[in-house]
């Protein structure tokens, strides 16, 4: 049987996820609210180009406003918005859902949990995606992650490995390696750390961040670790058990309690960011560097997902009464540059040079 699949959100991971999929033969419906995007898209097709060359396969587009002629129900959705647009988009979509089907969030933050309140617990899947896309004109993704690391992570929110993830899991290895889960939290969590460290910082650094000197790489990697580490035990104190940060043992990032074992854990942290991420210089041949997506939000003058990475953090640390000064110092200083009020510079790490403690 056919399953019929809506991508709400074909910006970059949903975009990914629709050209994979439809060269595989899947039957699928991209929704976008960028015209222009949806135009394109429409008019020449979705062009994807990944480290092993390019392609660009014909697609179904849809405006968000072309949404309520729609008549026939998916089997799966792939929710790949910007996590402030995670409840509307939901709504929007939940009529349009089978009652057997169900939803993956694929996106940065915890949005699983709102998903579920509003179409159940039984129709939400997780999906931690693990690959770096961006999108800087309409009708073309660019994959700029290596072909050969892990791509995506699906379980049930129950911990269960049922037959639909595995379902979902075999599609997807057209992206790379990807694997079910029995601890899908650990792994949301385990992504949100990566994005505490390095999202937000790139945004406040802007485009430079490619290009700093010794000691500036040396601040923000300090930062980085800081960062993590407020969020591990965040985690922890929730009872969530970690799966690894970039190779790297969860525990190790909750663990650390002085200034010797942040600096070991900035070497660890320093050389698995070596093996996971291509060099700039290797992938301007793909046309646009690996930018973090929080970076593309600041270049294009759009409101950012802080709230939802670091600003969550810093809220989950206050219900548990974990102090998170670090994320917050971020969430801080990101609000100010998409206000216009400081501009994204590497010289911005200065200020956030008083939080480096444990």
């Amino acid at each position: 049987m056919t399953r019929r699949i809506a991508i709400l959100g074909a910006g970059a991971i949903g975009a990914a996820i629709g050209a994979y999929l439809i060269r595989e033969g899947h039957d699928i419906t991209l929704i976008d609210q960028w015209a222009q995007h949806v135009d394109k898209m429409r008019s020449d097709g979705l062009r994807l180009t990944d480290l092993n060359g390019e392609f660009t396969v014909p697609t179904k587009a849809l405006h968000l406003s072309e949404v309520s002629n729609l008549r026939e129900q998916f089997d799966i959705v792939y929710l790949s918005v910007k996590s402030y647009d995670t409840r509307w988009s939901t709504y929007l979509i939940e009529p349009l859902l089978k009652p057997t089907g169900f939803i993956l969030p694929a996106q940065n933050g915890l949005n699983d949990e709102l998903v579920a309140s509003i179409v159940g617990f039984n129709r939400t899947v997780g999906c931690v995606p693990s690959i770096s896309v961006g999108v800087y004109e309409p009708g073309h993704v660019i994959r700029t992650d290596p072909l050969t690391s892990h791509c995506f992570t699906i379980g049930e929110l129950s911990g269960l490995i049922t037959p639909r993830v595995r379902e979902v899991v075999d599609a997807l290895k057209v992206f790379g390696p990807g694997e079910a889960t029995n601890n899908i939290w650990g792994w949301r969590w385990s992504k949100l750390l990566i994005n505490c460290m390095m999202n937000a910082l790139s945004g406040i650094i802007g485009d430079a961040v490619f290009s700093l000197n010794e000691e500036q790489q040396d601040t923000a990697n300090l930062i980085r670790v800081v960062t993590g580490c407020e969020v591990a035990r965040v985690a922890t104190a929730l009872g969530i058990t970690l799966e690894p940060i970039i190779g790297i043992p969860g525990g190790d990032f909750a663990e650390v309690t002085t200034t010797d074992g942040i600096m070991k854990l900035k070497e660890k942290l320093e050389a698995a960011m070596k093996r996971r991420y291509i060099p700039p210089e290797k992938t301007k041949k793909l046309g646009a560097p690996d930018r973090p997506s929080l970076l593309q939000d600041v270049i294009k003058g759009r409101r950012t997902e802080v709230d939802y990475l670091n600003g969550e953090a810093v809220k989950k640390g206050n219900e548990v009464g974990i102090s998170t000064p670090m994320n917050r110092a971020i969430v801080d200083l990101t609000k100010k540059i998409e206000d216009r009020e400081v501009k994204p510079d590497p010289q911005n790490l200065e200020r956030l040079k008083p939080y480096l403690v444990i």
